[in-house]
């Protein structure tokens, strides 16, 4: 129902998400895109108009990329961003390592789902070939489109998983209308009355 601004309690939690979107994917920062792969991962930095600026191969594990976030950051400070936000498709475990090196560096950090991805490459020319190098492209420019999502990180405790950019965010911490929230190993909550230990 829309209220005395007009506005929708859809149209409400739309924007929340966009201005939590936009406050990773700055327009002052370039975007790292990343294709995560076991031993070699592809990398391009990508600015807002869906500009390729740099490309690398590392051959190197997902927690060993340290190096290319420097490497990316400095070509972005040289191009005239002001920082740097990572983006990859959360796909596996690799992922996790990748936003935790993006987070110890202070860049920001999204997802972009493969779903998204592959109707991306359907899109882009009609055909379903599948590149390193052409999946980190479309994985850049769906993060500076904002078609990406930003994941929870897991807090202190049992029951401290936030979503982030969640319209109810009392709904996924411990207190909540739905209380006893424990973090599991996929990264997923679960409900139910609160546990006198958080069962992982």
């Amino acid at each position: 129902m829309a209220q005395g601004s007009g506005l929708t309690r859809g149209d409400r939690n739309r924007n929340r998400k966009i201005a939590v979107l936009r406050g990773v994917v700055a327009r002052d920062r370039a975007v790292l895109a990343v294709d995560l792969g076991e031993d070699k991962q592809a990398a391009a930095l990508v600015d807002h108009e869906g500009r390729v600026l740099a490309r690398k191969v590392v051959k190197a594990k997902a927690h060993q990329l340290g190096g290319l976030l420097e490497w990316a950051a400095g070509r972005a400070a040289r191009a005239g961003f002001a920082g740097l936000a990572v983006a990859c498709e959360p796909t596996g475990h690799r992922w996790k390592a990748l936003m935790g090196a993006a987070d110890g560096a202070g860049h920001g950090f999204c997802c972009v789902q493969p779903v998204a991805v592959a109707r991306a490459r359907e899109g882009d020319d009609y055909t379903r070939d599948k590149t390193d190098h052409r999946d980190a492209y479309l994985i850049g420019r769906l993060a500076v489109r904002l078609d990406c999502y930003v994941p929870g990180r897991r807090g202190r405790g049992c029951g401290t998983w936030a979503r982030a950019g969640s319209p109810w965010p009392a709904m996924w911490s411990r207190g909540g209308s739905r209380s006893g929230t424990c973090w599991r190993a996929r990264g997923r909550p679960r409900w139910g009355r609160r546990p006198g230990r958080c069962s992982r």
